[in-house]
Parts: C-alpha cells; structure tokens; sequence
C-alpha cells in the first residue's frame, strides 16, 4: 500500500521540493494551501513526474477548516502517513517584532500562525498514527527558537514553544511507532517569499546565507527515514 504525505502549508518552494523528495519513494502527496489555482498548478507539475498528487484548499489558521481537510485527504488517499507542518512566511515578516514591542495582540497573531495551528493538526492527525502504530509528524521551525534575537520577539517565543512541543512530542512517542521532529530553518529558502522579499530591500548588498529548498527536503526525509534525533539546524543566522 503506498503511503501519503500531506503538506499542511504548500508552495512553490519547501512544499514543491518535498513533494518531489517524499514521491521519489513512492509516496502519494497531499497538498494543502489557501489558493486552488496554485495547487493546481503543482498537482499537474507533480503529476508529469509520475507522482500522485491531490490539491486541498486551506487556510492553516482557520482551525475548523484545518480539522475538515484532514478527514478529507483520509477519504481521498485512506490515511496520512507523514503529516509536514509548514506555515511559511509567506507575509515576509509581517507582523514580527523586536522583544521591546511584544504585546499581547502581536504575540497571540503569531501564536495564531505558528503554534496553535501545528496543535490542532497533531491533534487531528496523532490518533489514527498511533492506532496503526506507525506514522510521522514533521515541523518546520525555525532557529530564532533554538538561539534567541531580540528582533525576533514574538515570533522567537512563538518559535521557543513550538519546539518545546515537538521535542516533548518526541519523548513521549517513543517506542509507540509514532516519530515527531523538525528541521530548524536557519538560512533563507531560495526563491522563497522571505527570500525575494530580501532580495527586493537589499539587492545585491545582501550577503545572508540562501539554502536551495531541495537541500531541505532531503532532511525532513533523513528526519523521516532515520528517526535518530528529534531535529536538525540547517543553516546558521548566527553567524
């Protein structure tokens, strides 16, 4: 029986390249965003490499709609194998402040979009998972909650608890078949919204470090595949 991977937060980027990475082994692909006609466009790119695909609309923040396509990509595919929560940033930083000006309003809209949701779909997802004894959840996060910037203030905090979700998930998980984990995102994805949005301020002064969001994929599937750790830092901002 082939498995699924449902991308909770694909694009062109990350969720094209995971795509491409998880369907090489055989995997179907369950592609879940807020625009139908970019799906779309990625089902049928995906499907001339032979790779079964099926496109759901989504808003990730809507947290009813979010517990819906869960049961609708069961009815579709008949489970979901690995479950990849990628909220991106697709508003560039919209909405991030520095730690000086973290108020409730701005903390609870980035709570909204990173953590709450990734609760709400292990919730959804981690029944079946351990029922079958067998199954991943996978996270991509990022390195602002591994090694804290007072520029990052409410996104870091934001950051800091989801990984202290995933690392508990992790723990707890252990020997039930069930693995979490997460690759920490420090660098910029190429091609990526942040990444043009960089390019766009900067041009040619910036001098960050850009990572091909194929490089990524490959280590949510060791993360997938090996299960050895509960995460990875790809990149480091800190340097």
């Amino acid at each position: 029986m082939s498995r699924t991977l449902a991308i909770f937060g694909a694009g062109p980027g990350l969720g094209r390249s995971l795509a491409r990475r998880f369907g090489r082994d055989g995997f179907r692909i369950a592609l879940i965003a807020r625009t139908r006609p970019n799906l779309d466009a990625l089902v049928a790119e995906l499907a001339q490499e032979g790779i079964d695909a099926a496109g759901f609309t989504a808003d990730l923040t809507d947290l009813a709609r979010l517990a819906e396509v869960v049961d609708e990509i069961t009815a579709h595919f008949g489970q979901i194998d690995v479950a990849e929560f990628s909220p991106g940033g697709g508003n560039a930083g919209g909405g991030i402040v520095s730690v000086l000006d973290v108020d409730p309003g701005n903390l609870q809209s980035i709570l909204d979009q990173f953590l709450i949701p990734a609760i709400t779909l292990v919730h959804a997802v981690l029944p079946g998972m351990i029922a079958r004894r067998d199954g991943a959840i996978l996270f991509t996060a990022g390195q602002s909650g591994i090694h804290p910037k007072s520029r990052m203030g409410n996104i870091g905090m934001a950051q800091a608890a989801l990984r202290n979700y995933f690392l508990n998930l992790n723990s707890e998980l252990a020997g039930s078949g069930v693995y979490v984990g997460a690759v920490n995102i420090g660098a910029l994805i190429e091609g990526s919204v942040p990444h043009q949005f960089v390019l766009g301020a900067l041009g040619s002064e910036f001098r960050g470090e850009v990572i091909h969001p194929d490089t990524y994929a490959e280590h949510f599937w060791d993360r997938y595949a090996k299960r050895d750790k509960p995460e990875v830092l790809v990149g480091d901002f800190t340097r």
